[in-house]
């Protein structure tokens, strides 16, 4: 039989392929690389993301920083002039003037060495205690509670109140320690004046903290200020706010040692 050589050319490639197997699987390994070489001309389907901008944050902590200074050396101006306004008054003569005869003149009564001192100092201990048991020592007895970051985030321009009772007892905690000073003597019991004095150092840094991120929201608050700017401010804000927490803990960790020795 005569079979035509065009009819190939319409014929079915499958049916080919089952025609002459030797053929078929020489046409089925020759397809498919063309489709790879094109599959690896068309590139990645997903191109890397490009790398974040790390200048906006740059800026934006210089500015921050700027914005803070200005503010703060504004605040230092002004109450600079308070006091030179003030000790230039007749008032703060007056107060000097006192002063002077008192150092001169010291008005002690007949039995005023032969006082005893350890009443009061029991007074300003009991004042301490009773201020230490008002505040959340079992909140600040866990690292990392946020309990001060949570509590600080406050549309508010005025302080959050829950840094008050921290900065009263830190007052009363040096008043205890002056009069126990007054009683025992600058040698007194060593050991536990060193863990009133740690106690002491920690709450000297929850109030520079406390001051810190007050100072970082309002300069935040101010109008018309760049993102990262507030940004910065606000990561200095939380910052900080950690610091009190972590002062909050030290303190706690302090105090439980200074009852266990004083006991």
């Amino acid at each position: 039989t005569h079979t035509d050589p065009a009819a190939f050319a319409h014929a079915d490639p499958a049916a080919f392929a089952l025609a002459d197997p030797a053929a078929g699987s020489r046409t089925a390994g020759a397809a498919p690389f063309p489709q790879r070489a094109a599959a690896r001309d068309a590139g990645p389907r997903n191109p890397p993301a490009a790398a974040p901008e790390r200048g906006n944050l740059t800026v934006g902590a210089a500015k921050a920083g700027a914005l803070l200074d200005r503010q703060l050396t504004l605040a230092r101006t002004r109450a600079h002039s308070t006091a030179l306004q003030a000790l230039g008054s007749s008032r703060f003569h007056a107060i000097a003037d006192k002063v002077a005869v008192l150092a001169s003149e010291v008005p002690l009564a007949k039995t005023a060495g032969t006082t005893d001192l350890r009443p009061l100092a029991t007074a300003a201990q009991d004042r301490l205690a009773d201020a230490v048991t008002a505040l959340p020592l079992v909140v600040a007895g866990h690292p990392y509670n946020s309990a001060a970051l949570v509590h600080g985030l406050s549309p508010d321009t005025v302080p959050h109140p829950q840094d008050a009772p921290w900065h009263q007892v830190r007052l009363l905690l040096r008043l205890h320690r002056y009069a126990r000073e007054a009683v025992s003597g600058p040698k007194g019991n060593a050991v536990v004046d060193l863990r009133l004095l740690a106690a002491g150092q920690a709450l000297n840094r929850h109030r520079d903290a406390s001051e810190a991120s007050a100072a970082a929201a309002q300069a935040a608050r101010t109008p018309r200020i760049a993102p990262a700017t507030a940004y910065a401010l606000g990561v200095l804000h939380a910052d900080q706010r950690h610091e009190v927490e972590a002062a909050r803990f030290a303190f706690q960790q302090a105090w439980q040692k200074e009852t266990v020795g004083a006991s």
